[in-house]
């Protein structure tokens, strides 16, 4: 089995792909993949596979050939990337925001001015997380992926639990 990416619609630099045991040619032949179509075959890529494959299949609208005239390689648009990085890491922010002002509401009822202040300055991590990341020496969606904080995947609801409920 491979993994052949296309280009479609033709002429454009917009990547599908296809797993088959069947050869290019047949593929083309049978309409699978259009006639004029430029590909790349790759092995099948599967969950053994890096990240960075494995990104590949997961996110053809990202991708892109090295060359459209004769492609050797398919690989990622980092800018498209970064831009989804980054969107996936503001939805966790917010989630994680949702769960801060729930505890805040818990410790200012409580009159606990201490937790309150830990609270709000986990907040503005948040807040301010999108101008922290730095993409800049990030080369593929692996290292990108690592650049995004851990701050937004904490369990801000067990974080304070023992505070706000004692």
């Amino acid at each position: 089995m491979n993994t052949i990416f296309y280009n479609f619609p033709l002429g454009t630099p917009k990547v599908c792909f296809t797993v088959s045991d069947l050869t290019v040619e047949e593929l083309k032949n049978t309409g699978i993949i259009p006639q004029d179509s430029v590909t790349v075959v790759y092995p099948e890529i599967t969950e053994s596979n890096s990240i960075e494959e494995r990104a590949l299949t997961a996110y053809p609208d990202r991708c892109e050939f090295d060359d459209l005239t004769n492609p050797t390689l398919v690989r990622l648009d980092l800018e498209l990337i970064e831009t989804l990085v980054l969107s996936f890491a503001k939805n966790s922010r917010q989630l994680c925001l949702e769960d801060l002002d729930k505890v805040q509401l818990r410790s200012l009822v409580r009159n606990d001015t201490a937790t309150t202040d830990l609270i709000e300055a986990d907040k503005n991590t948040l807040r301010n997380m999108p101008e922290t990341i730095d993409f800049s020496s990030c080369t593929n969606y692996q290292e990108m992926y690592e650049a995004v904080p851990a701050y937004v995947t904490v369990d801000y609801l067990a974080k304070y639990q023992t505070a706000v409920s004692a």
